[in-house]
């Protein structure tokens, strides 16, 4: 796949990103990303507020939070902005599920090998309750739908997967699992922080019942920051696992506390939120937006594909990321024979005295280029890596 962005578009995307101004190449968004300059603005401006200005700027700042609300609902084609639910990162939009579900002694759960604690541990706590967790054991660093499906019983309750897997960076079809799900009558959540961004998820299409995502990565928004889409199917069933005095009707009548509850969707957000973080959500949703979020996920796709091709050039190498360009979306992972002794928190330390910024996990190397990144940088990233190995 080649670049949808000729070299003029890809020079005025690069000018958003001041990183770029400097020799620092950075491709390390699947754990946090630069912020935009329409982002920074963003936050800047409610900063400023609160500085020197105003000060006191609550109407104005819930007008910005239902505008990014609606963007987010857009983003991922909810029903409608009542869908998403604004809270502080992935574990507390898992949790509101994991916490929030009414649960039997004999319900099970299906996770796989694959995944980020972030979508275990919630679940894991259900184990005191009785809850049994079943886990696909990943084949090839994969988890296809037939795994899955192979572990189906009448007492399944919930399956819960990564769009898009932390370390090898495998993508899962989530269609495929969501017309499953639907089939059994299971809720289906998914993971999408190492996929939105890079590309939108369809809660429609797929028949997502939660996605739950913070937006410091791929969504290239500040920290602290993520939502909680919840379909009508879940809303029916799901408690609200905390609850503030935002989380009535009519909830500036202080003096009366017995007021109807919001639906959980509300609910869940109990008090004063995370404006500046929630502005800045926005703006790069609309950045998203403006140059087209298509247009994003096909130049990431033939960044990692290029990226492929290089280290298949390359011998000794052990890639973990699929090549089917169906199967991943920015995350490219390999490990390199001579590396396998090697102190790679030393190899990365020497690449970020080279201006050069990716990480490693559970022994490989791990490089996300975004939107900005270059052919040239991925041939430079691999060139300095390779030098020190």
């Amino acid at each position: 796949m080649s670049s949808p962005f000729s070299d003029i578009e890809l020079t005025e995307i690069r000018a958003l990103f001041p990183i770029t101004r400097s020799r620092h190449v950075y491709m390390n968004h699947a754990a946090i990303s630069p912020l935009p300059t329409p982002t920074f603005e963003a936050t800047k401006k409610w900063l400023d507020v609160r500085n020197s200005g105003s000060v006191e700027n609550f109407e104005e700042g819930m007008e910005t939070v239902e505008t990014a609300r609606k963007r987010v609902a857009s983003y991922i084609n909810a029903p409608d902005s009542e869908h998403i639910s604004f809270l502080g990162n992935t574990s507390d939009a898992i949790s509101a599920i994991s916490e929030g579900l009414q649960w039997n002694e004999s319900d099970e759960i299906i996770l796989n090998t694959l995944e980020f604690p972030t979508n275990v541990q919630p679940f894991r706590r259900l184990e005191q309750l009785g809850v049994t967790i079943l886990y696909v054991e990943a084949e090839n660093h994969r988890v296809h739908p037939s795994d899955i499906e192979a572990l189906i019983t009448p007492k399944t309750k919930l399956i819960s997967i990564s769009a898009v897997q932390y370390l090898s960076g495998f993508r899962a079809d989530l269609k495929a699992i969501g017309d499953l799900c639907s089939k059994h009558d299971i809720l289906f959540v998914v993971d999408g922080i190492q996929a939105l961004g890079a590309s939108p998820i369809d809660v429609m299409e797929c028949k997502i019942d939660a996605l739950a995502t913070g937006a410091h990565k791929w969504l290239m928004s500040p920290m602290g920051i993520g939502f909680l889409y919840l379909s009508e199917k879940m809303q029916a069933v799901l408690e609200p696992y905390k609850t503030g005095w935002l989380s009535v009707e009519d909830p500036w009548a202080l003096s009366e506390f017995e007021k109807a509850w919001l639906p959980v969707s509300q609910h869940l957000e109990t008090g004063t939120p995370n404006i500046i973080a929630i502005a800045g959500l926005g703006a790069s949703l609309k950045l998203f937006e403006g140059i087209g979020t298509e247009l994003v996920r096909n130049h990431i796709l033939h960044l990692s594909g290029y990226m492929l091709e290089a280290l298949q050039s390359r011998s000794h190498v052990d890639v973990i990321t699929p090549n089917d360009d169906t199967e991943r979306l920015g995350i490219v992972t390999f490990s390199v024979e001579s590396s396998l002794e090697a102190d790679l928190d030393s190899v990365l330390g020497t690449l970020k005295e080279k201006d050069i910024s990716i990480s490693a996990r559970e022994g490989f190397f791990r490089v996300s280029p975004h939107m900005y990144n270059t052919e040239e940088e991925i041939d430079r990233v691999m060139d300095e890596l390779f030098k020190q190995l």
